[in-house]
């Protein structure tokens, strides 16, 4: 009795949701039941992240999530990660495929629209793809699943108040596109995805619904999965801080979007998921954090 009393609880939960993590993700299944919530609260961390930090490889009017198996049915897209990536690329496709992201065994693709001035392509400098925790229990996270797809934003929605994230320049953070930033500064759009995952479909009829935000740090009954929140931040270099002629290949600066299908190596994956954000450390490309052990 004096040995069990001693125990912190929360340690054999913890290692039960990691265990299965890697178990699910090495067996590529889909259909997983909810973690368990810890009957504890987790430990205070200030960080729960790994990141993606990727370049542009390359722009297709491509879309393998929205327009499947057929090239040029889409706007102009601009592509990080998987080099490889076309309109007839599948999860399975990618896996183990080459990758411009730092973390040589993440090959999965990413792609938003392009974004144009006055008609002339313009591409983020590092773009980075953040992998955090959604939940208040940054420890009941788990990877994503073998096979997973999903569309983050909406590329036909009708003006600027329906546009979840946000635009940023020395001075200035608002839903659109400033009138102009200071010479030297790079324009930045952000954009998060929602967190719980339903625990069965990998996709969507709109690459979406399988997906559902928390509530209150919690996942609802109806999606109880906890994976990683992903945040998308693209800094765009501007010319002496000129904004005049932005659009995206989508349209307007509200129908940023961006797309995910999962191609990490699912050992790797799952590694990093327990480490970084499990863990409340914060990683960076190369899923490493320098300042925790």
């Amino acid at each position: 009795m004096g040995i069990r009393s001693t125990l912190p609880r929360f340690r054999p939960r913890v290692l039960h949701i990691t265990i299965a993590a890697v178990l699910l993700a090495l067996a590529g299944g889909a259909a997983v039941a909810g973690p368990a919530a810890a009957a504890d609260d987790p430990p205070r961390a200030q960080y729960h992240e790994m990141h993606a930090n990727c370049t542009v490889n390359h722009s297709l009017s491509d879309d393998p999530i929205v327009f499947p198996g057929l090239p040029g049915a889409s706007h102009n897209h601009s592509f990080i990660g998987n080099p490889a990536t076309n309109a007839s690329s599948t999860p399975q496709s990618l896996v183990g495929g080459a990758t411009s992201c730092e973390d040589t065994l993440d090959a999965s693709g990413y792609w938003f629209p392009t974004l144009l001035q006055r008609g002339v392509p313009l591409q983020p400098d590092k773009p980075t793809v953040y992998y955090k925790s959604g939940v208040k229990d940054y420890r009941t996270v788990q990877p994503f699943p073998a096979g997973f797809k999903l569309l983050v934003g909406d590329a036909k929605a009708p003006d600027v108040a329906h546009f979840q994230g946000n635009w940023q320049c020395t001075g200035y953070k608002g839903s659109d596109i400033p009138p102009s930033c200071p010479a030297g500064s790079t324009l930045q759009v952000r954009l998060t995805s929602p967190s719980c995952w339903d625990g069965v479909h990998l996709d969507a009829t709109d690459h979406k619904s399988h997906m559902a935000w928390p509530v209150n740090g919690v996942c609802p009954a109806d999606h109880p999965v906890p994976l990683p929140m992903l945040e998308i931040k693209l800094p765009y270099p501007l010319n002496g801080g000129d904004t005049g002629g932005l659009a995206y290949s989508s349209g307007g600066s509200y129908t940023f979007h961006y797309d995910f299908m999962n191609g990490w190596d699912p050992a790797r994956q799952a590694y990093l998921v327990s480490y970084c954000i499990n863990g409340g450390r914060q990683c960076n490309g190369f899923g490493e954090d320098p300042k925790k052990p």
